[in-house]
């Protein structure tokens, strides 16, 4: 049941420009929707489905719309309720990637909740549309309470739908005691939140589409209220964390948003949420600043609103913001509010550091994921350590590689931090085998098939001696380092094996470079469809607009030691890479010593 101190808000005044703003933004979503597809679902899987017919029921019954009763509105949402039904197997669950999954299929349901819920008793033409719906409803009930998960936030997305399926049934008068226990077993495991605030994907994907939404909803209906403080302490650590240009750090996530540049529009809604009802001047600010970014999905942001009557509340007025970048003591760094752009932040679970001075962004990463299962799914594996942005100009990837044994470019082990410097580290280690003790032979010939690290064989390798090689690499950035702050400082140390490394600067495209040498041809595993240059002596320059990032020094070329990204065996034996896209420049040498590097931005006139 819902809890009345979480979920009703005292009399306030309404958000009017918000509302009015995400109306018109959800009828036009709606109108491109149906434009673009004629109306048809007949190849739409259930997710879809169920979602289309949600931004359908929404803008339907929604007084300002647009679309408020439009008489093509209910055949269309019973074209979307018959491809629901379609796709239903026999225990109600619905077929995808993931075969009959209950969580898939809780984020079909969620969303078909809410439609029920906006819809109602008080729209007569949708009679039939609610009927189905319910009867959707009703056939997977009891798979979503007996049912399994496989992932993390699985757990939440199908605890909000059992939550609203909980709801429904009180508002129908009846009683599903069994839901509730559910939802205790799965609440019982305990909420998978590291000590920073991050949950364990570390995912600002799966925070803002499935954690953070089912912590709430489940807060609201099954009458959790303290599950908040976990959604309170996520927003809380993402707060340093966004960038001017709309889109939020994921390079330490342990999901597939880790590769990509995640939109922070998708923050919105959670922070307007948590500052209208707890007065949070920090929250408002975010959702404030936000507010300028369209919504993705703005007529499911709607429905959320509608149902939820914090969202539409005036923010507090403490959090208006200046976007016009007229209003230099209330903004920073390219119009985010102070309180989500300090000087320096960190996510201690998530080996990562951020910096803000002179104009520059600097952003650590040391929180890869150890690999001994290999590179798989659902480990932090991007091998990207530095980022910088100044302005414009942006340096997105900068990473090392080094020919030893294939096996990958440098991920660190280690973070740790001394005077504002944080040191990243690895060593590596790779054995050649000698034979087998005579008490190990097999007559046979046929030993153990044992993967050693880099690859599998039949070779018993922990019954051999071996003789090893190492290589240990030590990455030292100092930020804010120059004589007016605005330089990053990086020493590069090495120590075991002499061999080759390429150091690799990835830059967002839109930029002219100066001081580099094009490279002859594109080289194997470099993903140079940007172009390739190569620094061989003194200062780089890479600048947009009046933006510029400074770099160096290079080091002289040498045919011994190729500008040349590589992934690793686990990746080119799979024919695959994890390159970033961009503009690259190399800089190569030997894993000899200590070599020092430095990265400027400045503006120029």
């Amino acid at each position: 049941m819902r809890d009345g101190i979480e979920s009703q808000p005292p009399a306030a005044s309404t958000d009017a420009v918000f509302l009015d703003g995400l109306v018109q933004a959800a009828d036009t979503y709606v109108g491109t929707l149906l434009k673009a597809t004629d109306g048809d679902v007949a190849a739409l899987p259930h997710r879809a489905a169920m979602s289309r017919l949600l931004a359908l029921a929404t803008v339907y019954a929604e007084p300002g719309s647009a679309h408020r009763g439009s008489p093509a509105f209910p055949d269309a949402m019973e074209a979307c309720v018959a491809r629901l039904e379609h796709l239903q197997g026999p225990t109600g669950l619905f077929d995808g990637t993931n075969l009959s999954s209950p969580p898939d299929s809780a984020f079909t349901i969620n969303d078909a909740c809410m439609a029920l819920e906006i819809i109602g008793a008080g729209h007569a033409a949708l009679a039939g549309v609610r009927r189905r719906l319910r009867a959707v409803v009703g056939r997977i009930t009891d798979a979503l309470v007996t049912g399994g998960v496989h992932t993390p936030n699985h757990r939440w997305e199908l605890c909000a739908a059992l939550a609203r399926i909980h709801a429904l049934h009180e508002r129908e008068g009846s009683a599903r005691p069994d839901i509730v226990a559910r939802i205790g077993e799965w609440l019982a495991e305990g909420i998978d939140q590291l000590p920073d605030g991050m949950y364990s994907e570390r995912s600002p994907l799966y925070a803002t589409a499935v954690t953070n939404p089912s912590l709430l909803a489940i807060a609201d209906y099954a009458g959790r209220p303290g599950l908040l403080e976990h959604v309170r302490g996520n927003l809380a650590a993402f707060l340093p964390w966004f960038n001017a240009d709309g889109s939020i750090e994921s390079l330490f996530s342990r999901r597939q948003d880790q590769w990509k540049t995640f939109d922070a529009e998708a923050f919105q809604l959670l922070y307007r949420r948590l500052a209208n009802q707890d007065g949070r001047s920090d929250f408002a600010s975010a959702a404030a600043w936000l507010q300028q970014f369209p919504l993705l999905e703005p007529a499911k942001a709607l429905a959320r609103t509608r149902l939820d009557p914090w969202l539409g509340l005036e923010l507090p007025a403490a959090s208006v913001i200046d976007l016009s970048g007229d209003s230099a003591s209330t903004v920073f760094d390219g119009g985010l509010p102070p309180v989500m752009a300090p000087g320096h932040a960190a996510l201690g679970s998530c080996g990562i550091h951020r910096f803000r001075r002179a104009g520059n962004v600097v952003t650590v990463f040391g929180g890869c994921d150890p690999l001994e299962p290999g590179v798989v799914s659902g480990l932090a594996t991007n091998p990207t350590f530095l980022r910088l942005a100044h302005g414009d100009a942006v340096l997105t990837d900068m990473r090392l590689s080094r020919s030893f044994f294939d096996l990958g470019p440098f991920r660190s082990q280690s973070v740790s931090t001394d005077a504002g410097a944080v040191r990243l580290a690895e060593e590596l280690r790779a054995n050649f085998y000698l034979p087998l003790p005579p008490e190990r032979h097999r007559k046979d010939g046929i030993y153990a098939l044992v993967h050693e690290g880099r690859f599998s064989a039949s070779m018993d390798f922990g019954s051999r001696p071996t003789v090893e090689h190492r290589l240990a690499t030590a990455l030292t950035i100092r930020p804010g380092a120059g004589a007016e702050g605005d330089a990053a400082e990086l020493e590069l140390e090495f120590d075991g094996a002499d061999t080759s490394f390429a150091l690799e600067l990835t830059f967002r495209p839109g930029g002219e470079l100066a001081g580099v040498e094009p490279l002859a041809s594109q080289l194997p595993g470099s993903n140079t469809g940007q172009g390739a240059f190569q620094l061989t002596s003194g200062t780089g320059t890479y600048r947009v607009g009046n933006d510029v990032i400074e770099f160096g020094p290079g080091l002289a070329a040498d045919p011994d030691n190729p500008p040349v990204y590589n992934p690793g065996e686990a990746y080119r034996y799979l024919a695959g890479t994890n390159a970033a896209d961009g503009v690259k420049v190399y800089i190569t040498g030997r894993t000899q010593g200590t070599h020092r590097f430095t990265l400027r931005g400045r503006s120029v006139v």
